[in-house]
């Protein structure tokens, strides 16, 4: 899929002269063509190549067909147009037809429309009906502007009787479409000729009769007609639309139980609207009911308590065994009747539910981040989800890395809700494996107590990244006091001291709760020698963490006194140990596992390269992957940010012009594009480090490509350090424009969005 992107983003379909006023430069040229410059067209293909490929095309769309191929067809004709727009009157319409298929398929509006208007330039008189019926019966419709659907449709209207040759499918289409765009000059026109059609395919509608009135389901253009009333009252057409509206009341599609008047609403398109987000209800059309609820919530409506009433009864609707259009429709209006009346808990609460029970992960995390904006905040406070929607969103936030995951968090610690005993561990580790050791301490000693704490405690993994999170707190904050004290100033003694009181006080906190974590693993399993492989290797590799080697190896004897083979894995856990050390010494380890037939995995090579990389030791990290290339392993995620932040940062010292700088960050940008979305590589704080190095290397565009991949969407809008990085990007590609290095449209679009939303607030790090 990367692959298709890329190429599709090299092609592009521009828009070219209408083919009368080529003709009428031509004539007006045509004499003195010997004092025009010739046109270079290298590269450009023959017009007989073109034709030959534009020939070659199939009459159908295969699946089967490559994507460079169908892309090679699309450039022949670009290509064919520039060369001679002449020639296209010999193309003969299958393939033209056959292109529009292939245009339909990638989405190509701006094509499609210019091949019917070239269609229409080219095709034979006595053939010209026929194209029409066929234009109007395909797939391509829908991609069609409005001016170009009139055109055709005028033209068609030239042949008597030409119009009611139109299917009911291809009217379907139409009377969605025209519903569909957006106001246009040429709705006036359209509807002068899609109205009487329209009428004409309902009038042949037969209504259901006896015992298929009880399984009757609307056919679609019974819901286009609904979509067409709406379009119609936009227009302000209000006797065009009774008149579909009464056809659709006679034929039973607007039942009679929808028709009750709102006290409130006297004008005749209120009423209508209210029938038909009934009858859309009744039929299981949310997102119209939606549809033709938005204009009776507008802030100048004024919606009465009735109105509101039939709100809240559309939303209950739409969470009763939803799709995920019927949810988007749900937010939507939850977030339009909000300024009138807040939404009642209960269906926040069925909102998270039913997204969970779809597994519609992006509409709980748009509905939450709605409830946790200021303007909303400031009026109401909404209910978080509940049991396995809770841990469920709790967790595709942290997938996200997205900011609203602390809050979320935080509210569940400010309100003590309950989260269910078998997410615990998961959404721990995830808190301590992305830096928030405050929210993943705080949820462990609430977990930490009661009947369910067994099972919490000695939770491997969570265990793990507990150990690590809080010994990486307290080795950093060693290395503070240890550069602090070595670079003490004596005017400023008083300030330093408080200040290195106060870390020496975080770090003895942070280490008395390692502790603590460490003591409740140990005693929630049995002696060691009785412990499972997986326990031993666990409580093992956290004594290497914390950098107690002896008691590590200690543990790992109990499995050779078991005569239990260490696998990979447990060799793995050593080899980290000493790698922190000396990345050499773990080398050679690896080249014995090699020799006793023990393959190395991905994480064997990684480790050793996050840890030659840390040290410095390039010829190391070069040798290192050489063996990763001759052994076929794949690297891990985690590699690939040690790679790509050790990369670069050997060239720190660099001066911003040197082009190898700008190639590495260039080739990080692609490398992290063109893997997995992991949550390790798409994080804020590996953006950060490449948007300083982006500055550093005055590419102030390259910075905000980083900031737009890995922050925008992953940091806290009024994050301290966010804030700042926005500003220096906006610093910086302000002064690119000043000297015309940077488009002007582009930087100002740039600019605009960095400070979108912009907050300047302090907010203190939560250790």
């Amino acid at each position: 899929m990367f692959l298709c992107r890329r190429i599709l983003l090299q092609i592009e379909f521009g828009r070219f002269p209408r083919l009368p006023l080529l003709r009428r430069n031509i004539s007006l040229t045509a004499g003195r063509s010997q004092n025009v410059p010739v046109q270079r067209t290298e590269g450009l293909q023959t017009t007989s190549k073109l034709f030959d490929t534009l020939f070659s095309l199939p009459a159908k769309r295969t699946d089967k067909m490559e994507v460079n191929e169908r892309l090679r067809h699309f450039q022949a004709y670009k290509q064919l147009r520039m060369l001679d727009r002449q020639s296209l009157a010999r193309l003969p319409l299958n393939s033209y037809f056959a292109l529009l298929t292939q245009a339909t398929y990638h989405r190509q509006s701006d094509l499609s429309n210019q091949l019917v208007a070239d269609m229409l330039e080219c095709a034979p008189q006595d053939q010209l009906q026929l194209t029409l019926l066929r234009i109007l019966s395909s797939h391509a419709v829908p991609l069609l502007r409005p001016r170009t659907i009139l055109l055709l449709l005028q033209r068609l209207a030239d042949f008597p009787g030409a119009l009611d040759r139109l299917s009911l499918p291809a009217v379907t289409v139409l009377a969605h479409t025209f519903a569909e765009a957006l106001p246009d000059p040429a709705d006036e026109s359209l509807l002068e000729l899609i109205y009487p059609i329209l009428l004409t395919q309902l009038q042949g509608l037969r209504p259901p009769k006896d015992d298929a009135i009880l399984t009757y389901k609307p056919p679609d253009i019974i819901h286009a007609s609904f979509m067409f009333v709406d379009k119609l009252l936009q227009l302000s057409q209000a006797q065009r639309a009774y008149e579909i509206f009464q056809f659709l009341v006679n034929s039973g599609n607007v039942p009679s139980e929808t028709l009750h008047t709102i006290p409130g609403l006297e004008d005749f398109e209120s009423i209508m609207r209210s029938s038909l987000v009934r009858a859309s209800m009744h039929w299981y059309w949310r997102p119209l009911a939606e549809r033709f609820l938005t204009p009776l919530l507008k802030p100048t409506s004024n919606p009465g308590p009735h109105t509101l009433t039939l709100t809240k009864d559309t939303l209950y609707g739409c969470l009763n065994e939803p799709s995920i259009p019927d949810l988007v429709a749900c937010r939507s209006l939850i977030s339009k009747i909000h300024p009138f009346s807040p939404v009642p808990n209960a269906v926040i609460r069925e909102y998270y539910l039913a997204a969970y029970s779809i597994d519609a992960s992006e509409e709980a995390y748009a509905l939450y981040a709605f409830t946790q904006s200021p303007d909303v905040l400031k009026t109401h406070l909404y209910a978080t989800p509940r049991a396995d929607a809770l841990a469920w969103l709790v967790r595709h936030l942290l997938n996200m890395n997205s900011h609203l995951a602390q809050d979320l968090v935080q509210q569940i610690l400010d309100r003590n809700i309950l989260i269910p005993v078998e997410y615990r561990p998961s959404i721990v580790r995830q808190l301590a494996e992305r830096g928030h050791a405050g929210l993943a301490r705080a949820l462990y000693e609430r977990f930490s107590v009661g009947k369910d704490r067994l099972s919490f405690v000695q939770n491997p993994s969570m265990y793990l990244r507990m150990v690590s999170a809080f010994n990486h707190l307290v080795q950093k904050d060693d290395r503070f006091l240890d550069e602090a004290e070595q670079g003490r100033d004596d005017e400023n003694e008083e300030n330093e001291d408080s200040t290195l009181e106060a870390v020496r006080q975080r770090r003895d906190d942070c280490r008395w709760f390692l502790g603590v974590v460490m003591s409740q693993f140990a005693h929630a399993h049995p002696p060691i020698h009785e412990c499972s492989h997986q326990v031993i290797t666990t409580q093992a590799r956290a004594f290497f963490i914390i950098g107690e080697f002896f008691r590590g190896f200690e543990t790992v004897k109990a499995l050779l006194e078991r005569k239990e083979m260490p696998d990979v894995y447990d060799i793995n856990v050593t080899l980290t140990v000493m790698a922190q050390h000396d990345p050499r010494t773990a080398l050679q380890i690896v080249r014995r596992m090699v020799d006793k037939g023990l393959q190395p995995d991905h994480v064997t090579f990684g480790t050793i390269m996050h840890h030659a990389l840390a040290h410095g030791d390039v010829e190391l990290v070069n040798e290192m992957v050489q063996r990763v290339r001759e052994l076929g392993a794949a690297l891990s995620y985690k590699s690939i940010v040690s790679l790509i932040r050790g990369s670069i940062a050997f060239d720190a010292g660099s001066p911003p012009s040197d082009s190898a700088q700008a190639s590495k960050l260039q080739s990080a940008f692609q490398i992290i594009q063109s893997i997995t979305r992991s949550s390790v590589v798409y994080n804020p704080h590996l953006g950060k480090f490449l948007v300083r190095a982006c500055l550093g290397a005055e590419d102030p565009t390259m910075a905000f490509r980083f900031w737009e991949l890995l922050i925008k969407d992953k940091a806290r809008q009024d994050d301290i350090e966010h804030i700042q990085i926005r500003k220096e990007i906006t610093r910086a590609l302000g002064q690119h424009r000043a000297q015309k290095w940077i488009k002007d449209m582009h930087a100002r679009a740039m600019i605009a969005q960095l400070r979108m939303g912009e907050v300047f607030s302090g907010s203190d790090d939560i250790r």
